[in-house]
Parts: structure tokens; C-alpha cells; sequence
């Protein structure tokens, strides 16, 4: 009889892990998976939007040159949002996240389109020509703002799933930079 009491806790552990399987995904670790995604991808859109690197590609676009340097990077970058976007869709959805999860995977598939936007505009040879460059320019504006609308949406559904379940979402706020630095 003893030996069986011994085994009980690891009887019990099996059994919770089971009736977890059966039950799905947490609805909080979904959430937590999901947000993670999503400040990994606004980390790279931000950067390549509107930082440092969108400020050097927009000044090579004005010297029309040196666009072959973002290659490297944006294809970095676009392999990272795809490989993200492959780990989303195997993740275990809630059977209440649908809508959540819909948006999530459409942001992270506008997020690869705006990236092979982004490419080829680093295919551009030095010296190209104003004209050959506004299509791209102009598709990849378009993909930037395709991204940022589904972002925000996803944001605001990321924040009703999160009171729906009486779960905090952590935010903070960018540290400002000593400007007399």
C-alpha cells in the first residue's frame, strides 16, 4: 500500500496534465505567445518604418545609391516575420481566440509583403531613375500603411480578449533619451 501512496502525486500530476490537454490552450498563454509576437514584429516595423535604418535607406534613396547595403538586413528581417508567422499558425488557438488569431496571422502576412516591398527596393542599382523607383516606393508605402491599420486593430482585439479573460496586458513606455547627452 505504501508504494501506491507514493505514486499518487505522480498519478495526479499525469491527470492534471491530461485534463489540460483536453482542455486546450490557456486563453493567458495564448495571450502571452501572441503578444510576444506582436512587439517582436511592431519592433521591426518600427525600426525599418520610421528608425535608424528607415533613416539610412531613405537617404540612399535621395542619393540613389548604396541601396544593394539593406539587403542583407531586410532579408534578416523578412525571414524572422516569416519564421514568426510559422510559429503563430502552429500555435494552439483557444476556441475563443479565433478572431485574435485571424488577425494575427494577417499582420504578420502584410508584414512580409511590406518587407519584399522593402527588398526591392534594395535591388535598386546606383544611379537608378526617379521613375523606376516611385512604384516601389509607392507599394511599399502602401504595404507600411496595409500594416499599421491591421496592427491597430490587432491591438485593440489583443486588449478585449485580455479583459474578456481578466487578464493585464504589461505596458510601458519608452524610456526618453537624455536629450543633453
Amino acid at each position: 500500500m505504501k508504494p501506491l501512496f507514493r505514486l499518487a502525486p505522480l498519478m495526479l500530476l499525469i491527470l492534471l496534465a491530461g485534463c489540460s490537454e483536453l482542455l486546450g490552450p490557456s486563453a493567458s498563454h495564448y495571450l502571452d505567445r501572441n503578444v510576444s509576437v506582436w512587439n517582436s514584429l511592431i519592433a521591426k516595423f518600427n525600426d525599418w518604418g520610421g528608425g535608424s535604418h528607415a533613416e539610412q535607406m531613405a537617404q540612399a534613396l535621395e542619393q540613389r545609391r548604396d541601396m544593394a547595403r539593406f539587403k542583407v538586413r531586410l532579408d534578416n528581417a523578412r525571414r524572422e516575420t516569416a519564421d514568426m508567422r510559422a510559429s503563430m499558425e502552429k500555435q494552439p488557438v483557444p476556441k475563443d481566440a479565433g478572431a485574435l488569431h485571424t488577425k494575427t496571422m494577417a499582420s504578420l502576412d502584410a508584414a512580409v509583403v511590406w518587407f519584399d516591398a522593402l527588398l526591392k527596393l534594395s535591388e535598386l542599382p546606383d544611379g537608378f531613375d526617379a521613375a523606376k523607383a516611385q512604384p516601389l516606393m509607392d507599394a511599399s508605402e502602401a504595404a507600411a500603411d496595409k500594416l499599421d491599420v491591421l496592427t491597430d486593430e490587432l491591438d485593440r482585439l489583443q486588449e478585449a480578449y485580455a479583459r474578456k479573460h481578466n487578464y493585464i496586458l504589461q505596458s510601458t513606455a519608452p524610456q526618453e533619451e537624455d536629450s543633453e547627452a
